[in-house]
């Protein structure tokens, strides 16, 4: 049986990979902000989730994360390779199912350029 999750190298991972890619353009709708950075390279796109306290409790905080992973994991195909995209949730209520998640994921990477 194959794993569904997103895989460890569909993530960014390092403080100076967060950094690079932070200092870059912020890309931002209602429920959003997107930082996304890109490097024409030979290997798949990568995403993090970037959640603040001000959000809610733990439980809403992780459910966000969860949405916005399962959105990027369906959707990362449809991203071109070698993009670093980092996500940070705004509004909970915004983002309450799988399929607002990849509306907002998929109108911000339309913003940012890195839709095939």
């Amino acid at each position: 049986m194959l794993p569904n999750g997103l895989p460890h190298r569909a993530r960014v991972h390092l403080r100076r990979d967060f950094e690079r890619i932070i200092r870059r353009t912020k890309y931002q709708n209602s429920g959003l902000s997107l930082w996304c950075d890109y490097a024409p390279q030979n290997r798949p796109a990568r995403f993090a989730v970037v959640v603040s306290k001000k959000l809610g409790t733990a439980v809403v905080r992780n459910r966000t994360k969860r949405l916005l992973r399962e959105a990027f994991r369906t959707l990362r195909f449809r991203i071109v390779d070698g993009a670093d995209i980092i996500v940070k949730p705004r509004s909970s209520e915004r983002i309450s199912t799988v399929h607002a998640a990849q509306e907002a994921l998929l109108s911000l990477c339309g913003k940012a350029a890195v839709l095939k």
